[in-house]
């Protein structure tokens, strides 16, 4: 009875996270994506990948579809990293997610009247209709943010596969009609079959994953002719105490 209920709270405020809902953000996250490439060719060769593209767009593509303010952004990174982060302590952990959920809290109050299609307006128009508490609806919200930003780590591992096989990624340069299928096969074992929250309730072919890897492989590849590791692939460093468990830094040059 209570995950049918869950099911039932968390379905409507998802449909933020599924193709139709995802469709709604792409040229923006494209133009996001662009600028942020732009920025790291601008500053030249070498480059840390994830400092200046994988860390800043997952975050940004995952709080346009919440509904998160540009200016809160990186705050609510801190704070999921703090929760999902086993090396901050139960503490830090506590704290962080009481921020969060008072964020949330704050922000569906505001949204209780609006029409927006975004997570966070779709909660407050629940709110209104006394579906669920605006507690409950923070709690949703909080869980949305926190499974959303896996995509961090799993688009960090997906270029890092990628750019260790320059043979894969010189095929998808000369073929772009292969890279639907190829970021089929990329994603695959990065996405958990037995996942729970968000990417059980939607699916995975719904989830942000999708979006980030297909603009980032067309990003990289074709904005960054010669884009290659910097370092063997197997020095590249990945967190550790964090289920995102993406690289930390991803040293590449072009």
């Amino acid at each position: 009875m209570r995950e049918e209920m869950v099911h039932r709270q968390v379905t409507r405020p998802a449909a933020a996270f599924t193709a139709r809902g995802v469709a709604r953000v792409r040229e923006r996250s494209r133009r996001m994506l662009a600028e942020l490439v732009d920025e790291m060719l601008q500053d030249g060769p070498p480059a840390d990948l994830c400092e200046a593209v994988l860390g800043p767009f997952p975050v940004a593509v995952i709080c346009e579809l919440m509904g998160v303010p540009a200016a809160d952004r990186q705050g609510m990174h801190t704070w999921t990293r703090q929760i999902l982060s086993a090396s901050h302590g139960a503490e830090a952990r506590e704290k962080a997610e009481r921020e969060m959920r008072a964020y949330f809290s704050d922000l569906i109050g505001l949204r209780e009247g609006g029409t927006g299609e975004d997570v966070a307006s779709l909660l407050g128009a629940a709110v209104g209709r006394e579906e669920v508490t605006l507690d409950e609806a923070a709690g949703l919200a909080v869980l949305l943010q926190i499974d959303g930003e896996a995509v961090t780590g799993i688009s960090g591992r997906m270029v890092h596969v990628l750019l260790a096989r320059p043979g894969l990624a010189d095929r998808l340069r000369a073929e772009p009609e292969i890279r639907p299928r190829a970021i089929d096969e990329l994603l695959r074992p990065l996405l958990h079959p037995d996942a729970v929250g968000l990417s059980r309730i939607v699916g995975e072919d719904a989830m942000p994953a999708r979006l980030a890897a297909e603009l980032l492989v067309d990003a990289l590849l074709d904005g960054v002719p010669g884009l290659r590791l910097a370092v063997p692939a197997e020095d590249v460093p990945f967190g550790k105490g964090t289920r995102l468990s993406g690289p930390e830094t991803l040293p590449v040059t072009w």
